[in-house]
């Protein structure tokens, strides 16, 4: 089983860097809830907050859980970040098209302890709703978050209390709002002008991060996994720098971009919440990443097929850090 773990607590020579860049999305999340506490931010945190929820209609929990959570008892919590390439008004009504990007979240507040699953956008599943068997990455556009939980849900064999949907163009400003963000590369390649070098630390600005995350099929860059790690490198080095003390200077234009970039079911009692009681479940993050094989089926599309035996693994370890039992 593919899998990753770093303490944030340990010196910098032994993190292993990690996390992707439109998981830009639970740094900003973080950046509300943390906002919310500092002087007269409070009231543009929340209309910001209030701007951006939209919750599923008719959803009030999972369906894989026998009783909703409560933020405030510190039950470990279930997260699903969808990143794509649409405008506010298109992330909330659903006509999103496909999510490029997915990872599922699970954070336990107690044992300070997060667990991130990448999911490849070609896997294939089952559209919940819609009764057909196609790309995972086809949800979203069929359904919106709803559709895309469930059947992300379904794949996985575990609840999502929550969600967060991020414009992928909208990561380029953020990037360039808190004055670039510093990464240690995975891979040797070059993409759209830029080269990195393995294990070198290099300084991304908005343009040069988007590089850095969309390339794929370069020499050396190691494919739709190569890419998944450096989505995932990306978030570490954002999350830094937004909840930096420099970036919180910085509220109101950051507040801006959250505004135009980002939808999410979190309510703002729920970010004051997490901001409180779930910012140390990023002390320990653990990272997996579904493995399997590639294949074209009858329909003529090339499938990611994930391997069973491993996504039964990570589901495991996914629940056991949700307190679930099978």
């Amino acid at each position: 089983m593919t899998e990753e773990q770093f303490d944030v607590n340990e010196p910098s020579k032994k993190k292993k860097r990690g996390i992707f860049k439109w998981v830009v999305l639970f740094c900003i999340l973080l950046l509300l809830a943390i906002g919310i506490y500092i002087g007269n931010a409070y009231f543009k945190v929340k209309n910001t907050a209030d701007h951006i929820q939209h919750k599923i209609e008719g959803r009030e929990k999972s369906d894989l859980r026998d009783s909703g959570i409560n933020l405030s008892n510190q039950d470990p919590i279930s997260v699903a970040l969808f990143g794509v390439d649409a405008n506010k008004t298109r992330l909330a009504s659903g006509d999103a098209g496909r999510s490029d990007s997915i990872i599922i979240m699970s954070m336990n507040p107690k044992t300070n302890k997060t667990i991130m699953v990448s999911i490849p956008r070609d896997t294939q599943a089952t559209m919940v709703g819609r009764d057909s068997v196609e790309k995972i990455n086809h949800a979203y556009a069929y359904g919106g978050p709803g559709m895309a939980v469930k059947s992300v849900e379904k794949l996985m064999n575990v609840p999502i209390d929550f969600y967060a949907t991020v414009n992928m163009d909208g990561l380029h400003d953020m990037i360039d709002k808190v004055g670039g963000i510093d990464v240690v590369s995975n891979a040797t390649f070059s993409y759209s002008g830029y080269d990195f070098v393995e294990g070198q630390t290099t300084h991304l600005d908005g343009e040069k991060a988007l590089a850095f995350v969309r390339s794929r099929k370069e020499n050396g860059a190691g494919g739709d996994f190569g890419r998944q790690q450096r989505q995932q490198i990306a978030i570490q080095g954002l999350a830094k720098k937004i909840l930096s003390v420099g970036s919180i200077t910085k509220m109101d234009s950051l507040l801006k971009g959250v505004e135009d970039n980002v939808v999410t079911d979190f309510s703002f009692d729920d970010l004051k919440t997490l901001g409180l009681n779930y910012r140390n479940a990023q002390d320990k993050v653990t990272k997996y990443q579904l493995q399997g094989s590639g294949s074209i089926l009858d329909d003529g599309l090339w499938y990611f097929l994930p391997d069973e035996q491993q996504k039964a693994e990570i589901t495991k370890a996914y629940r056991d850090n949700l307190d679930l039992k099978e």
